[in-house]
């Protein structure tokens, strides 16, 4: 049992080097922003995040509520 659970953890750490190696060989350690408001190919787009829409449709509402009255 014993060698079983040393063989898993040898293989789970041989798995988290792999993983670490885009961190510790990419430029500065860093990943990109893959955030929709930090993407500058999707703000070009116009395309905001969830809390920029809903922010821009509650302005929209709003407006249409005004002409109404």
């Amino acid at each position: 049992m014993a060698k079983l659970f040393f063989v898993v953890l040898c293989l789970l750490g041989i798995a988290f080097l792999f993983l670490c190696v885009n961190i510790i060989l990419h430029k500065n350690g860093t990943f990109h922003s893959e955030d929709v408001g930090a993407n500058e190919a999707m703000r070009s787009r116009g395309i905001h995040c969830y809390r920029t829409q809903d922010r821009l449709a509650q302005a929209d509402k709003s407006k249409i509520t005004d002409m109404m009255k």
